[in-house]
């Protein structure tokens, strides 16, 4: 890009993507998730590639499977070639009954 590193959306979509994994594969059958909110601080350009990391607590894969709907802030951790973090992020995901999802989708 025009600085020579990662653009700093496509850093924002790895950290999305890893958390919505993280997520979509611990919430139950039974429900879908969906992004909430996305919030990302640029603190430095990127050197090389990246490696994100995303994880749930113990307490938070409880409360996705005992919830019937709910939100979770996920850790994730963007890390560059050098070890720095060229970004801050925090998602937040909500999951909720694809029955109720539906049911407002028909009305």
């Amino acid at each position: 890009n025009h600085i020579g590193g990662l653009h700093a959306c496509s850093m924002a979509l790895a950290a999305e993507s890893a958390t919505g994994i993280v997520v979509g594969m611990n919430v139950p059958d039974t429900h879908i998730p969906l992004i909430k909110s996305m919030n990302v601080d640029f603190v430095k350009r990127c050197q090389g590639d990246i490696r994100v990391k995303a994880s749930l607590s113990d307490e938070d894969f409880v409360r996705i499977h005992e919830e019937d709907r709910g939100d979770v802030t996920v850790q994730v951790h963007v890390e560059d070639e050098s070890g720095n973090e060229p970004i801050k992020a925090e998602m937040i995901w909500a999951w909720v009954n694809k029955n109720r999802a539906r049911q407002k989708k028909d009305n």
